[in-house]
This record gives C-alpha cells, sequence and structure tokens, in this order.
C-alpha cells in the first residue's frame, strides 16, 4: 500500500483542546483476519502522520488494506475475526487502541469519521437519507428527531443537493 500526505489549501480544523500535535498518527500498524486456513496478514505496518490542515490520499490496489486500515483506525474492525497484534494509533495524543468501546464511539461521527468507497453500502433502503443523516445528530449531539430533520436539510443544501426540503424524505434508490 502506498500513502502520500499532502498539505490541502483547507483551514485547519476547529480544535476542542489545547493538543498542538498531529491530529492522527498511526505507528507500525498490523491487523490480521484468523480464518479456518490460518491468519491471513492484511495491514504490515503502516505509518502515517495527519496533521491540521492536511489531506492524506491512501492509495492501493483492491485487496491491499486501505480499508482494512481505516476500519481499524475508526475502532469498527470486526474483532473477532480481526485482531491487531501490534502497532499505534493516536488521535489528539489518544492512544485509540487503548480507549474503551465507549470512549471511541463519543469520538467517532463528531470528531473522526470515515466515509465507505461502496457508495451502494453506505446508505441503507429502507431508511430514508434524511434519517440516516440525521442519526449522527441524534446520538452524538442528542438532537431531537426535529432538529436533526433540518440538520440534514442544512446539510444536502450545502453540498447543493436540489430541493433538500423535498428530497430529505427519500429512499437512497
Amino acid at each position: 500500500m502506498t500513502t502520500t500526505a499532502k498539505t490541502a489549501d483547507v483551514p485547519a480544523p476547529r480544535q476542542d483542546d489545547d493538543f498542538e500535535g498531529p491530529l492522527l498518527e498511526v505507528r507500525d500498524l498490523h491487523v490480521e483476519f484468523v480464518t479456518r486456513d490460518g491468519v491471513a496478514k492484511a495491514v504490515n505496518g503502516v505509518n502515517y502522520t495527519v496533521g491540521a490542515g492536511e489531506t492524506l490520499a491512501v492509495l492501493g490496489e483492491s485487496g491491499s488494506g486501505k480499508s482494512v486500515t481505516a476500519q481499524a483506525i475508526m475502532g469498527i474492525l470486526d474483532m473477532p475475526p480481526g485482531r491487531i497484534p501490534k502497532g499505534e494509533i493516536f488521535f489528539r495524543g489518544q492512544d485509540m487502541l487503548k480507549m474503551s468501546n465507549e470512549e471511541r464511539r463519543r469520538i467517532r461521527g463528531r470528531k473522526i469519521a470515515m466515509i465507505f468507497q461502496d457508495a451502494l453500502s453506505s446508505l441503507n433502503p429502507v431508511l430514508s437519507v434524511g434519517y440516516q443523516l440525521g442519526e449522527m445528530f441524534r446520538v452524538h449531539q442528542g438532537l431531537s428527531k426535529k432538529d436533526a430533520r433540518a440538520r440534514a436539510i442544512e446539510l444536502m443544501d450545502r453540498v447543493r443537493i436540489p430541493a433538500a426540503k423535498e428530497r430529505v424524505g427519500d429512499y437512497p434508490h
């Protein structure tokens, strides 16, 4: 897997604390999966650092470990069969691998997020787009369904989805 970090022309994210180090630091990350046929090594020693205002592009062939690396960072890797035998993941200086599931859940979606590469599986086809967008605000900010729907409309407007008020109730398909 090849990784490239490049500073982008975007403002640095707002910091909620006084931490001045890198936003994300991955050190010698190894991820493997236990199968009936043995251990499959999916990620073998990934290292990178992403600072405020930087964008990281992760490039590699299909099956090279890009998504598995991101899932490990986010704490959404299915364990088992996956496991992280070696490595460190720091977000704003905090060791994510030593965080409890509850601590990771509190920052996931609010301070760190992932956009999945498979668009067809990103949205649940039986739930409206607005409901799914609003879920982040209901779960992480405690907004009511009404307020979460309003924020979903605002976000859809922001990315220029036409007729966001009408489309918020549409289904992904």
